[in-house]
């Protein structure tokens, strides 16, 4: 397991003021090819021999035996100690996932809340650039009023969906992506079979309205596997023999955010 990285004051400012931060090759060539393996098998695995038809968005969750590499990313200090340090606080490992992405995405922030804070990490496992389907974020978005002045509404503002203003994360692989999951984003562009991997961390909440909108952001994450006929959480991320870990998959039960929630 990687050693802990400690970010620079200007690291911190640039995430704080921008709301994303870049770090080239964090992932060495070996563990590219190590995540590509483990990433098409934990896709074909969850879709069960069905065929990826690039009609729409093919979501899975890589925290099982078959991807065991790519589930140890969360708990991998170059991921962990980093969303810590740029959140100001405890966090909590929530996901490890898996897409094959499909077109563009349109633009939107990954929360419904500015209430707690959170992070995304974004790991793509074949080169990419603007016109290809990269990531594209509008710097400072993460920020209110600025995060609530942003509409999806390209129209309001005279210009396409692609016009935005906005950094695109042009990337090899290796390279890694993070973001204020505040942050406004979109891609345009990509194939429709565009292979885009997250790590994603939640605070450890503290504080009643925090609490609130973890537990109610987790009722959504949950639903979503629930309308798959999945759980969230495998027996094997539940059981993962690592303290950090066991510390989280608690936390996620005190807060009664580590198992599907029953209708009422």
């Amino acid at each position: 397991m990687s050693r802990p990285m400690q970010l620079s004051t200007q690291q911190l400012s640039h995430f704080n003021t921008f709301g994303f931060l870049i770090f080239r090759q964090l992932l060495t060539p070996a563990e590219v090819e190590t995540y590509r393996r483990e990433f098409d098998l934990g896709l074909d695995s969850w879709i069960e021999g069905r065929v990826h038809d690039g009609g729409s968005r093919t979501y899975a969750a890589l925290m099982n035996e078959t991807t065991p590499f790519i589930a140890s990313l969360g708990r991998d200090a170059r991921f962990a100690s980093v969303a810590a340090q740029l959140l100001s606080r405890e966090v909590i490992c929530i996901a490890v996932d898996g897409n094959y992405q499909v077109g563009d995405t349109g633009w939107h922030p990954d929360t419904g809340s500015l209430d707690y804070l959170g992070v995304k990490f974004c790991i793509y496992p074949d080169p990419l650039t603007a016109a290809s389907g990269a990531l594209r974020v509008i710097p400072g978005s993460h920020l209110d009023p600025f995060h609530s002045a942003i509409t999806n509404e390209a129209a309001e503002y005279g210009i396409t969906p692609e016009g935005y203003p906005a950094f695109a994360f042009e990337s090899n692989p290796g390279d890694v992506l993070v973001f204020n999951v505040g942050v406004w984003h979109a891609a345009f562009g990509g194939d429709n079979k565009r292979r885009q991997g997250v790590v994603v961390y939640y605070e450890d909440p503290q504080t009643e309205a925090a609490t609130h909108s973890v537990k109610k952001a987790m009722a959504g994450n949950h639903q979503l596997f629930s309308s798959l006929g999945r759980e969230l959480y495998s027996d094997y991320w539940r059981n993962l023999d690592d303290p950090q870990h066991k510390h989280w998959i608690a936390r996620l039960a005190e807060l009664d955010c580590l198992d599907t929630p029953v209708a009422n």
